[in-house]
């Protein structure tokens, strides 16, 4: 059964009554989320977010700064759009928030509905499709959500063809069309694809090559999508061309995995044999923006307490993991800067790291962020 385009009336977003605090975070310059069920960290030009109160950490200054969000439980994942003046939130309370961060001023926008229950994660689309979210959640389901005008958000899609709880969603590169990936508790990967006569096209991704009937065995909880430029496009223009479509995953058999669409059987297969390194479920993966250098970078890390950056050089068909040193706790979420040279990582102990590469290859530990401040390591 294929989803269906919605034809709902727009629903009116009233700002609430001011609620009791929950629990969030999120940071600057940087744009992704890192948790898993209310443990993550989100990095986006100008702020860090901790806790449901959102704490923001001015990265010149690193000054503390709180938002109220108002939500009524906790909060899972924050996402900054592409110009970094709103911020989306989303909560177990079953809602979805934007925040106008303009200015002194931290309003709330809109409020969002629409999920059955808990919202684990939510996405911006590019700015060439409009003001465009998606909202993924424990009710089986994604939905696209459109701004129809200032406060007021209309569902424009519903995509359920999921049988378990989906627990991450992203957007593909704008190149691509209008597009999106879901990861599930059903095992399964899953791309939304939007046609130009406006229909959507479902297509699923199947670890046939490796004997699955799913992409991950027991659950897939992450999706990242490669850049959409060849690894050394920047001085050789041959590699300017088109580049293949790619996604990684990862999952709770201990596996990162990367596919890339085959256009001849319209299809999404293995690229490569499983990266095995974890040793037990990887919590979340992210694969670094590209610009133009001959090597693309993936961060992935896990309930094992480890974070691992695999590279592969555009001459090298393996990819080859360094891992960093190992955390106190469970590490929940990866996230890129957006020139790909900073990683920050949320573990389980409500602390951010940021780590940058250094000449020799090593990664460095340049700062700390929790809920108590921001500090520099030296």
């Amino acid at each position: 059964m294929m989803p269906t385009m919605m034809g709902a009336a727009p629903t009116q977003m009233a700002a609430p009554e001011k609620q009791p605090r929950s629990s969030t975070r999120h940071l600057g310059e940087w744009m992704r989320r890192a948790s898993f069920r209310g443990r993550f960290f989100t990095f986006t030009n100008r702020f860090l977010v901790l806790k449901s109160r959102i704490v923001c950490a001015l990265k010149e200054t690193l000054q503390k700064e709180v938002i109220e969000t108002g939500h009524t439980d906790m909060i899972h994942d924050a996402q900054w759009d592409y110009y970094g003046r709103r911020l989306a939130t989303c909560s177990s309370d079953g809602t979805t928030r934007i925040f106008d961060i303009t200015g002194g001023e931290r309003k709330m926008e809109a409020e969002i509905r629409g999920h059955d229950g808990p919202v684990w994660q939510v996405a911006w689309a590019h700015p060439r499709f409009g003001n465009l979210i998606a909202t993924c959640g424990f009710d089986h389901k994604v939905i696209l959500w459109k701004e129809a005008s200032k406060g007021t958000w209309q569902k424009v899609y519903e995509f359920a063809e999921h049988k378990a709880s989906i627990n991450a969603v992203a957007f593909g590169p704008f190149e691509y069309g209008l597009c999106f990936a879901s990861a599930s508790s059903d095992g399964f990967v899953s791309i939304c694809t939007q046609q130009k006569d406006g229909s959507w096209q479902e297509s699923r991704i199947v670890d046939q090559e490796g004997g699955g009937e799913t992409t991950h065995a027991v659950g897939a909880n992450s999706v990242s999508w490669a850049p959409s430029a060849n690894p050394g496009g920047l001085w050789n223009t041959q590699k300017g061309e088109a580049p293949v479509r790619k996604l990684v995953t990862g999952g709770c058999d201990n596996l990162v995995k990367i596919w890339k669409f085959n256009e001849g059987t319209n299809s999404w297969v293995p690229d490569g044999k499983p990266l095995e390194r974890h040793t037990d479920w990887v919590r979340s993966v992210a694969w670094a923006p590209s610009i133009g250098l001959a090597s693309s970078t993936i961060a992935s890390c896990g309930q094992d307490k480890r974070v691992v950056l695999w590279t592969r050089d555009d001459t090298d068909n393996e990819w080859h993991p360094v891992e960093l040193s190992q955390f106190a706790a469970p590490v929940w979420s990866v996230s890129w800067s957006l020139t790909g040279n900073i990683l920050g990582v949320a573990s389980g102990n409500d602390e951010v790291t940021l780590w940058k590469e250094e000449l020799d290859g090593s990664w460095k530990n340049i700062t700390e962020i929790m809920d108590s401040g921001v500090s520099a390591v030296s």
